[in-house]
């Protein structure tokens, strides 16, 4: 059998390291290889191997662990332990190795082989422990302790369960540490790497000067391709991913070599010495596959999801909704729930029902605005709904606006007789009369503008008008927004500048409240205004609409409102809510693994406006070389509907329109991502987005990042990206690296 097995590697020897997948590769040529051997030693790692790999590739790979399982099972002597080859005598090493195969392949077992395999396993356990001599084991029972069955049946015991606690460990420990690595039958790297691996089965302590010890050795040293595959899989045990990681997998992975769909390792043959192909491709593969192992982020919720229920299940029986719940029904509010429930169900018998409470009340808005002389909210709501509806006849209009016309004060001034014209009254019977048909240059709206603009240079409010003198009181931004709505229509952008100005200069909290601050006369001192929905939102609308986006900082505002309880029982603010959320496209929830998924299927353009072409070009020739997908420099800076790689500054571009589930946020001096707070300077950040076709990979950085963003393409850590998002922080002269989620 060594004989086939040497005469198949001279001949793999001699083609070309090209063609299979790593792991796709390495998982088919175990499959195979492992079936033609009888070294207890060999099956059992590529059992360990295929075990390690099965969620790594795109078929079912538990049928040739099965059969690899029954394998061992079959060849388990009497005594509970194996031979080198099958019906050989037991020995120590060959016994460890087959428990720990067995006892990984444990959990994958059906509930009738799981028996068979438990008895197996214990049956070997009681082996090993008998065998035991007084500070380790030898390789059969009664001889000399030496190293190599030492390590190996200490990983076997620590997999199943021993600890440092036991004395049993604490001795084979005791006389590992005493073993000169140069006296061991094994080479010292590849007791370096056992002694690691033995070690972490177990629990026992090791400090981060172990894995940097393991970095130096696989970064610096010229090793054997088995012990280059035996360390980076210790490695990848006892440190989290990082540069260093990647770049000794990456070394690790050049060292194989393919042929058709096979890919394997195997040590230089030598003449005094056996090439290992099933044992360094074992080890590699375990290697590989393990940092692949990130826990992928639960389904996220909706983040636009709209408060529909809510506002449906506040509802007065008479078809109306109050400012409050359970309050009389108001034209305003019903208004705008009836807006927000356009958003969220087709036309049902809520809705019928609103129509016929506003029809009521617009008949007895219209009597009481002719029988007081005055201009109401309810009546410019009340018409304002019909309209939308459809619901206002040509005959009907005319008599609206005839109502309106006859409730002036003043020509072009709406208010009442104790305070004179009111601003806020003026501007609902201007918005009325324009919204009914009447023409924006008609005399009575231009009188209407000129007496607004004339007592304004900022914002409106409350306004006294005396025999002798006239003034307004402190302005508010309820008052403002609604006279700006209604002179859009009708004056210059000039004229309403100085206005918006004032508006944007009232944003508090994330939005706008009614007064940016208030006095409170008892505590002699000045509060904050509570942000509204509605004034934020209309206000955003308003400020959008003349070049002012706050679209996003809203989008914040509008979603924390809905998740504190701050809409609760309000169905003006829960209908507003309603209102900006539903502009909002689904982004379905993606995370770094979605990313590296699509790498291997589709095209990537690279946006990076900050680097040198050369560079770009570096880093799309090694990503072509890395995944089966394609990948292409780009020539502009927007992103489309496909899949991007965006490598840019920090605050670039948004992170929200492609995943809003990810808080992050720009400070001062640093950045949030999740809920990891770095420092902005020498930082990178990777974050996944949605895009409508694909995904985007977000690399963003710091100043002094720079060469952090080439190594991760180069190092080949880019191919073990996973997680809610990773942040990479300089430290000292080394990189951390974080993952989010």
């Amino acid at each position: 059998m060594k004989k086939a097995l040497a005469t198949i590697m001279i001949v793999l020897m001699l083609i070309p390291a090209v063609g299979a997948g790593t792991i796709d590769g390495s998982v088919t040529f175990l499959s195979g290889a492992s079936q033609s051997t009888k070294q207890t030693r060999e099956v059992s790692l590529a059992l360990m191997a295929l075990i390690s790999a099965r969620d790594d590739v795109k078929w079912d790979v538990t049928p040739d662990i099965e059969v690899l399982v029954d394998e061992l099972l079959k060849e388990q002597n009497a005594d509970g332990g194996w031979g080198y080859y099958f019906n050989e005598p037991s020995n120590v090493l060959d016994t460890s190795y087959a428990v720990i195969a067995l006892t990984r392949a444990y959990p994958l077992m059906d509930v009738w082989e799981a028996r068979d395999v438990k008895r197996a396993i214990d049956a070997g356990i009681n082996y090993l422990l008998s065998a035991k001599e007084e500070n380790g084991w030898g390789y059969v029972p009664g001889t000399p302790v030496s190293c190599y069955p030492t390590v190996v049946a200490l990983w076997a015991l620590g997999e199943n369960g021993y600890t440092y606690n036991s004395r049993t460990v604490r001795d084979a420990v005791k006389y590992l540490e005493s073993v000169n690595a140069s006296s061991c039958e094994i080479s010292s790297y590849e007791f370096l790497a056992l002694r690691v691996i033995a070690y972490h089965s177990t629990g026992y302590p090791l400090g981060s000067e172990v894995a940097d010890q393991l970095k130096d050795v696989l970064l610096k040293e010229n090793l054997e391709t088995k012990e280059r595959a035996m360390l980076t899989y210790a490695l990848v045990l006892v440190s989290p991913l990082d540069l260093d990681v990647a770049r000794a997998l990456k070394m690790l992975e050049e060292e194989g070599r393919a042929s058709g769909d096979v890919f394997f390792w195997f040590n230089t043959p030598k003449l005094t010495s056996q090439t290992e192909v099933i044992a360094s491709t074992s080890f590699a593969l375990m290697a590989l596959s393990h940092p692949l192992k990130v826990t992928i982020p639960s389904e996220a919720i909706n983040p636009y999801a709209m408060p529909c229920r809510e506002l449906k299940n506040m509802q007065n029986p008479d078809g109306g909704w109050g400012l409050v719940l359970n309050e009389p029904s108001d034209e305003k509010a019903t208004y705008y729930a009836l807006l927000g429930l356009e958003k969220c169900y087709p036309p049902n018998e809520s809705v019928e029902r609103a129509l016929s409470w506003v029809r009521g009340a617009y008949e007895r808005d219209s009597l009481w605005v002719r029988e007081n002389g005055r201009m109401s909210v309810g009546y410019y709501y009340a018409i304002e709904t019909l309209l939308h509806y459809g619901l206002l006849g040509e005959e009907e209009k005319a008599q609206a606006i005839e109502t309106i016309r006859n409730a002036q004060l003043d020509y072009g001034l709406w208010g009442n007789t104790v305070l004179g014209p009111q601003p806020y009254d003026t501007a609902l019977a201007v918005k009325a009369l324009l919204d009914l048909g009447v023409p924006a240059n008609d005399t009575l709206i231009q009188a209407a503008k000129e007496w607004l603009l004339s007592i304004s240079s900022g914002g409106w409010g409350t306004h006294v008008t005396t025999p002798h003198f006239s003034y307004m009181l402190k302005p508010d931004v309820l008052t403002t927004i609604t006279v700006l709505e209604a002179l859009e229509e009708i004056a210059t952008p000039d004229e309403l500048k100085p206005h918006l100005e004032w508006l944007i200069e009232q944003r508090v909290n994330g939005g706008w409240a009614y007064w940016k601050t208030y006095y409170v006369w008892q505590k002699n001192r000045e509060y904050p205004g509570t942000p509204s929905v509605e004034l934020t939102v209309r206000a955003t609308d308003l400020l959008l609409r003349h070049g002012y986006n706050y679209t996003s900082e809203t989008l914040d505002f509008v979603m924390n409102a809905r998740d504190s309880g701050l809409i609760r029982n309000k169905p003006i603010e829960t209908a507003s809510a309603i209102l900006y959320l539903s502009r909002f496209q689904y982004v379905p929830p993606v995370s770094l693994n979605d990313v590296r998924a699509y790498m291997d299927t589709d095209l990537f353009e690279v946006i990076a406006p900050e680097m040198e072409n050369e560079s770009v070009a570096e880093i799309v020739d090694y990503l072509n070389d890395a995944f089966s997908g394609g990948f292409i420099a780009s020539n502009g800076t927007e992103i489309g509907d496909g899949s991007y790689i965006v490598i840019a500054s920090f605050g670039d571009y948004s992170i929200r329109p492609y995943n809003p589930y990810l808080p992050f946020h720009i400070g001062s001096d640093n950045v949030t991502v999740g809920n990891v707070t770095v420092p902005m300077n020498g930082s990178v950040a990777l974050i996944p987005g949605k895009t409508p076709e694909g995904v985007v990979l977000f690399v963003l950085y710091g100043q002094g990042g720079e060469e952090t963003v080439r190594d991760i393409f180069t190092t080949g850590f880019i191919k073990y990206i996973g997680g809610s998002a990773m942040v990479f922080v300089s430290e000292n002269g080394r990189v951390r690296v974080i993952v989010v989620g």
